[in-house]
């Protein structure tokens, strides 16, 4: 199939937005581990852990807000309206957040720890997530160019700041804090002002706009509670285990561990994520049609694009990953370490990637209890083994626990899928594929192996 190159375009800058994030921290976070040594860039990791889950549990509100923007039939007084609803609905949820914290703060349940940290920290999460919202409102509306812009900007903009006030003038975690909060806000502020611009623009008469109630805030919370559980699921289990080893080892122990994982999911958030986004709405308009000869191609085509994007890097990854690692964080005494854990998570991880596959053919099939129970279930098997594993100051055991639940989550899909009648067709035949070259990929490092050993 032919693309035009406004398409292409327009699949490029969408790229470049979505994995902005993951570029900047694989660039940058090994320069902050220096900086701030073990000990701080432990909670650092802690705290860029926490903001990934709080953007990913905004209460449902950038995925609510972006359908209604995407849909034409809503006008642009209610589209702003709406977006106003949402801000005041994470507004309500970052007050109550706040000050809950600060009442930790008072009676000393997080001892040993600075007040004004933990505050700026709730700050800066309140602030990042609003912006996510804006973002996801401006891609809906398929503003890809300038949404796209905004975000590489104000992402590389605030990690530069923050790499030049550590390295000049004060390597703490309150610098870093405070200058996320000052950059973070400039962006926010940029992203809300064109944002707002772009939704309201169809709007001819200003004065119609009504600004929301607590009423409404609430009545869109409960909307999106629907998506919590499933959205809480998913953000919990890729982000609960910085914390949970800093608890339970300490918060040096999660440097090593946090580095190894960022650079195991790069594969998947900058190859395997985007392939997914291209083909989820292309497989769900063809599906709907049945299981037909362009579906079953679109259907090849796809399990082939995710497994090459993935099995490839992979490989190159695991294979060189010593040298790799040296280039990426520089001489340091925790590169073994950091090698150890990548060389477990990498396998389960790739596994993980071809989990794209079934879950789109659920989401085709409209089975949302099932993802939404089967997720938690798996959340909270494995944070508990990985509490049980930290406990007894063992984070190798977590690292082969995540690589068990990325193979258990992607085969459960799978099967989840094959059951179904809705999706059945589709599942068995991209399963056939995915066990096809999963072979045919074992079989050539095998025999590279013993060529070579």
């Amino acid at each position: 199939m032919r693309l035009s190159n406004s398409v292409i375009g327009n699949m490029l800058m969408l790229y470049a937005g979505k994995t902005s994030s993951l570029l900047v921290a694989f660039v940058f976070l090994p320069f902050y581990n220096r900086l701030l040594g073990p000990e701080q860039f432990g909670i650092v990791a802690v705290i860029l852990s926490l903001q990934a889950l709080l953007v990913m549990m905004d209460l449902g509100m950038s995925t609510l807000v972006s359908r209604e923007v995407a849909v034409a039939s809503t006008t642009g007084s209610a589209c702003l309206k709406l977006l106003r609803t949402a801000e005041l609905s994470l507004t309500i949820f970052y007050s109550i957040l706040l000050i809950v914290a600060f009442l930790a703060t008072n009676v000393g349940l997080l001892a040993g720890v600075d007040p004004v940290l933990i505050i700026g920290a709730v700050i800066l999460f309140w602030l990042l997530v609003l912006q996510n919202l804006y973002y996801s409102s401006l891609i809906a509306r398929r503003d890809f160019a300038a949404g796209s812009f905004i975000q590489v900007a104000g992402v590389a903009m605030r990690a530069a700041a923050t790499a030049y006030v550590l390295s000049f003038y004060s390597a703490t975690l309150q610098a870093f804090i405070l200058t996320q909060i000052i950059f973070g806000g400039i962006h926010w502020w940029v992203s809300r002002v064109y944002c707002m611009k772009k939704v309201s623009e169809s709007e001819t008469d200003s004065s119609g706009t009504q600004w929301p109630r607590l009423s409404d805030a609430i009545a869109l919370t409960r909307t999106g509670g629907a998506l919590v559980l499933f959205s809480a699921a998913g953000a919990a289990v890729t982000q609960l285990d910085k914390p949970i080893i800093s608890m339970f080892v300490s918060a040096a122990s999660v440097a090593p561990y946090y580095l190894a994982s960022l650079l195991c999911m790069t594969p998947i958030s900058i190859l395997a994520s985007p392939v997914s986004q291209y083909f989820q709405p292309l497989f769900l308009k063809e599906a709907v049609k049945g299981f037909s000869e362009s579906a079953k191609k679109l259907t090849g085509r796809f399990v082939y694009s995710i497994f090459v994007v993935t099995a490839i890097p992979t490989l190159v990854l695991w294979w060189f990953r010593v040298p790799i690692i040296d280039i990426w964080v520089g001489g340091s005494s925790d590169n073994g370490i950091i090698s150890r854990y990548v060389e477990i998570l990498l396998p389960g991880l790739a596994v993980g990637a071809l989990g794209f596959v079934p879950y789109n053919f659920l989401i085709f099939a409209k089975d949302f209890r099932f993802q939404a129970i089967f997720s938690a279930s798996m959340t909270s098997i494995t944070l508990g083994l990985v509490a049980i594993a930290a406990m007894k100051q063992n984070v190798e055991a977590v690292c082969i626990i995540y690589s068990l639940y990325h193979v258990c989550s992607t085969l459960g899909s799978w099967v989840r899928a094959i059951i179904i009648p809705e999706a059945r067709a589709y599942a068995r035949y991209s399963g056939a594929i995915a066990i096809s070259l999963t072979i045919l990929l074992l079989s050539l490092i095998g025999f590279v192996r013993f060529l070579l050993f």
